[in-house]
């Protein structure tokens, strides 16, 4: 099967990786994959960062059918920079596309299916982004809805990322109240997100992907869910930038999709899928301790700064 949108995929110091998700996406049939490499930090990452790139190589010259349109960053410009400068870099190029980091291990139901959803609803405005993760919830469906966009493998469309904002501009205490109103979240996930986001906003929390589920929740825009898990995270090991804590979604068992999809009748929230997403990945004892330990952090930093 070829698949007719690009791979984006962000690589760092992993050359094994790097080489063997090559591999699926030429097993997949993706025809062109757009690869963007952050730089080393000190001399040990820039043996590591040396083998990723000889392994492209390797592949680019053994599978000429496929084009590779590799930028190699030569210094540390960190995980923000990389992904959001090279998603905004393809997206004035490509309609749409799939997106995939060195440690987020695909099934080859993946490929398939996010590029099946970027298809189906290319001009669906509602659907801004394809979950290749999932942790469950009552799927009637193949797949379904949730105001959550999971960002461990993915999928969107140009006219969706458009709406990306990286400074969180309109984002604001009394904004923020209104909107989390109408999205009908409760005290303490609104307070959870707002503490999240504001750190964010001042720079203390140097993240591009909350940014993401800003954009969804401001936009009132939906991701797309599938019934079963097909993305593995294999990055929370001390080779991973932000990932350190494991936690119950840190490899996650994934399971193979039944073909052809079932669609649901209706683009509209499955309740239950997103409050198996807000259970897992952000009301959850480490989420919250986490978050919490950054606030306090910020706020001594502050103080200090200050006195």
């Amino acid at each position: 099967m070829n698949i007719n949108y690009p791979v984006i995929y962000f690589v760092f110091k992993r050359p094994a990786t790097t080489k063997r998700f090559l591999e699926l996406m030429k097993d997949a049939g993706i025809g062109k994959i757009y690869i963007f490499a952050d730089g080393p930090r000190n001399v040990a990452e820039k043996l590591e960062t040396g083998r990723v790139k000889e392994s492209i190589r390797e592949f680019g010259l053994a599978n000429k059918e496929i084009k590779l349109i590799t930028s190699y960053s030569p210094r540390n410009i960190g995980l923000k920079r990389n992904i959001v400068g090279g998603l905004t870099c393809v997206f004035e190029k490509e309609d749409a596309a799939i997106i995939l980091e060195d440690d987020c291990l695909p099934t080859p139901d993946f490929f398939r299916f996010t590029s099946e959803m970027l298809q189906k609803y290319k001009d669906d405005q509602i659907v801004m982004s394809v979950n290749g993760t999932s942790t469950g919830g009552n799927f009637e469906h193949s797949y379904d809805f949730s105001q959550y966009p999971q960002c461990w493998g993915w999928a969107t469309w140009a006219r969706a990322w458009k709406l990306y904002d990286s400074k969180l501009n309109t984002f604001n205490p009394l904004s923020w109240q209104k909107l989390t109103q109408e999205l009908k979240f409760s005290k303490l996930l609104s307070w959870y997100w707002r503490t999240m986001l504001t750190m964010v906003k001042v720079g203390w929390i140097n993240t591009w992907d909350f940014q993401w589920s800003y954009t969804h929740f401001l936009h009132h825009g939906l991701s797309i869910a599938p019934s079963v898990n097909l993305i593995k995270n294999i990055g929370f090991d001390s080779a991973a930038t932000n990932t350190k804590t494991k936690t119950k979604v840190a490899d996650m068992k994934t399971t193979i999709l039944s073909w052809p999809l079932k669609h649901p009748s209706q683009t509209r929230e499955n309740l239950s899928v997103s409050r198996r997403a807000v259970r897992d990945f952000y009301l959850n004892p480490v989420a919250i301790l986490g978050m919490l330990r950054q606030y306090l952090y910020w706020k001594w930093s502050t103080y200090a700064n200050r006195h």
